[in-house]
């Protein structure tokens, strides 16, 4: 037992970089098998991404049927940002995408963690980096956007990380959630007006190829697809709970309690100057997005594993906590999240567990400390 604990303290001893080669090959064989079976088989979501473009050109709806099984559910700006992956050959424009994809997530745990302890998250994550490889889909980007967000604002870089939110939200909009971030900063007035910048200029973004009318349209037909969708329950808490009990209530109550819960740790005022328990908030966000977002699926939970990873690698690492993280990856859709959810949100009220939280790489994370003030600009 001695031996197993000593194991989950340190997984990858001295080795890391050895195990960081493999991670990449790993990494790499999946980019080419995945993109090879997706260019030979045909899945309907890369060829509604690379549709979107020219339909946005066109001046056609971007949300009207596309004859392939499924709908566009992006912004108008995301069509646009699309571009560099509908221009090239099909088989070209799918690896360029997918390789966004995984680098976006690569790069954003190598700012967040030191190199052995981010090397041990890609690991936990490569069975759901090629689940959603599988339907390339964008959800590991919109995870490397909000990891990135906070490591950003955490350094003080107010345009990068508000940008960054932006346009998460540009592609899927519950990545608004990251916003929640600003209260551990200072000048909270600045940072509202640097996103709503930032947010307008993405939303206009798409003037550049489109007559305002027209962009005006768009995002008309966008609302009326999505407030279709809100009616969904998607692989959600919701969903566990309409199959559970057979009851068929709607989403917002079941919603504003989830959320109630994962702000409710943020009355611990005094807490939020500790590094740890700003971590421990990001990957109980991670989580929350996914679990209770009407509109998940299976492609969808790389984004709570990666808010699972990283309560993993910077927590005190228990057997128990292990058998968590491998419950999550069972394939159970919310089912397998709900509990080490549970699990972030009593850490995150227990400080003796965030002491313990980026003992080994808060140096990486954080080169100074940093101390968040409670006034607002």
């Amino acid at each position: 037992m001695n031996g197993f604990r000593a194991f989950l303290k340190d997984p990858l001893g001295p080795s890391h970089e050895r195990v960081r080669t493999v991670v990449y090959v790993v990494l790499g064989v999946i980019l080419l098998s995945v993109t090879a079976q997706r260019s030979l088989f045909f899945h309907p979501t890369f060829p509604i991404f690379r549709l979107s473009f020219w339909n946005l050109l066109d001046g056609r709806n971007l949300y009207a049927g596309y004859d392939l099984g499924d709908r566009f559910k992006y912004s108008p700006t995301a069509a646009l940002l699309f571009g560099p992956f509908a221009l090239p050959p099909f088989a070209l424009g799918l690896l360029l995408w997918n390789t966004l994809n995984v680098v976006a997530l690569v790069y954003a745990l190598d700012r967040l963690f030191s190199r052995s302890d981010a090397t041990l998250a890609l690991v936990l994550l490569i069975p759901e980096i090629h689940g959603a490889m599988q339907r390339s889909q964008s959800n590991t980007l919109v995870a490397a956007l909000i990891v990135l967000a906070f490591v950003c604002l955490e350094r003080e870089r107010q345009v990068s990380g508000y940008l960054a939110i932006a346009l998460g939200a540009a592609i899927k909009l519950f990545p608004l959630a990251a916003l929640s971030f600003a209260i551990f900063h200072h000048r909270r007035m600045r940072a509202a007006i640097v996103f709503a910048a930032c947010a307008i200029f993405l939303l206009l973004l798409p003037l550049l190829v489109t007559p305002a009318s027209t962009l005006l349209a768009q995002y008309r037909w966008w609302y009326e697809i999505e407030s279709v969708d809100a009616f969904a329950r998607g692989t959600s808490v919701m969903s566990l709970l309409h199959r559970a009990l057979s009851v068929d209530w709607p989403n917002w109550p079941v919603q504003l309690a989830g959320l109630i819960v994962l702000l409710l740790p943020l009355v611990h005022v005094d807490r939020w100057k500790d590094p740890g328990f700003r971590v421990a908030f990001l990957a109980s966000l991670l989580v929350f997005v996914v679990i209770f977002n009407h509109q998940a699926e299976r492609p969808s939970f790389v984004i709570a594993s990666t808010g699972v990873a990283i309560w993993f690698v910077t927590t005190s690492r228990e057997p128990w906590r292990m058998a968590l993280v491998l419950f999550s990856l069972t394939g159970l859709y919310a089912g397998g999240f709900v509990p080490v959810w549970a699990a972030m949100q009593l850490d995150l009220h227990r400080r003796e567990t965030t002491r313990a939280a980026l003992a080994g790489s808060a140096g990486s994370i954080f080169p100074a400390p940093q101390v968040a003030r409670k006034e607002s600009a």
